[in-house]
């Protein structure tokens, strides 16, 4: 086994954003068997989010998109929220309206509300409106999941250009941060309030070929415990998800097999790299098994925790000790 193929299970292949877990598109190869997994979602007799009004980023598909309708399942009002676009650094194919549309039919057909607003986390101006039009409509905001997010496939950090790397750190660093400073006066001044951050095991390790990924992922870490204590006492809590490789469209492309075995950049070869990093027997995970973690740093029993990050990475994490 390769260096390159090896880094790759702990590298870019960890989740995040505007992404699918639906029908892949044409040029990804099926996933090898050993891979394959049905995911049966958290099922909730209780809804126990019940009267809650949540906004989740790059809800257009993949994690975002799990992540709503889980939300939704435990009985919250979701606001659907991505740039539904594509961004030019970004070599893969990100969402478009008709994802938004099915995010949003998925969530009404749990009987929850659901607005959908197209905007660019890049944006404060857009992310302040986000925010005003859903306290305007629905009311207030409960939880905050900043989810979207890019990747650019690369040799090396001197090997990139300015726009790798300053989109992905604008959307997945500063989009987090604006998401953030969008929504904690209304949580300051109502005195509670959940920001569930999606991040990535990329936090906690340094990895070839994603240079911007890696710098945008460690610093939304130290993001979320800057802010944790800045916003602790007024009863709100900040923590992240941070997942292993994730099966979505960022994930699953040509580029990202080239990038684990630019000789043979096969499907297979992409599995095998997350099966030798993973402990468990698993390569990619699912999205809805990050949207079933998530929903434990929104619920009651998770109130006196902030400021923690929670690695749902099929034993990956036992490479590392903080």
């Amino acid at each position: 086994m390769t260096r390159r193929k090896l880094i790759l299970g702990s590298s870019v292949l960890a989740g995040t954003v505007v992404v699918s877990n639906t029908k892949l598109n044409q040029a990804s190869a099926q996933p090898s068997q050993a891979s394959t997994v049905a995911i049966e979602p958290a099922i909730s007799r209780q809804g126990r989010l019940q009267g809650q009004v949540a906004i989740v980023t790059g809800a257009a598909r993949g994690i975002g998109r799990a992540c709503a309708v889980a939300l939704a399942r435990e009985g919250a009002d979701v606001v659907t929220l991505d740039i539904a676009q594509q961004i030019s650094s970004v070599k893969y194919p990100m969402s478009r309206m008709e994802d938004l549309a099915e995010t949003d039919q998925q969530i009404k057909a749990l009987g929850r509300r659901s607005l959908v607003i197209q905007a660019d986390v890049r944006n404060s101006d857009q992310m302040q409106a986000a925010v005003d039009r859903t306290i305007r409509e629905l009311g207030k905001v409960d939880i905050m999941v900043p989810n979207a997010g890019i990747c650019t496939y690369v040799p090396s950090l001197d090997q990139m250009s300015e726009a790798e790397w300053d989109d992905v750190i604008d959307v997945n660093l500063s989009g987090v941060a604006r998401s953030m400073r969008a929504v904690i006066p209304h949580m300051r001044e109502r005195k509670q309030g959940r920001i569930i951050v999606v991040n990535s095991c990329n936090s906690r390790f340094g990895s070839p070929g994603s240079p911007s990924y890696n710098a945008s992922k460690w610093g939304v870490l130290g993001l979320i415990k800057c802010v944790a204590t800045e916003v602790a006492k007024d009863n709100i809590t900040v923590n992240a998800v941070n997942p292993t490789g994730v099966r979505t469209l960022m994930t699953q492309n040509d580029e990202a097999r080239r990038w684990a075995n630019p000789q043979n950049p096969t499907q297979e070869n992409l599995e095998n790299a997350l099966l030798s990093f993973n402990s468990q027997s698993r390569s990619f995970l699912e999205p809805e098994e990050i949207a079933n973690a998530l929903l434990f740093f929104a619920m009651p029993e998770a109130a006196m925790i902030t400021g923690e990050a929670i690695d749902v990475a099929a034993g990956a994490n036992v490479r590392w000790n903080s």
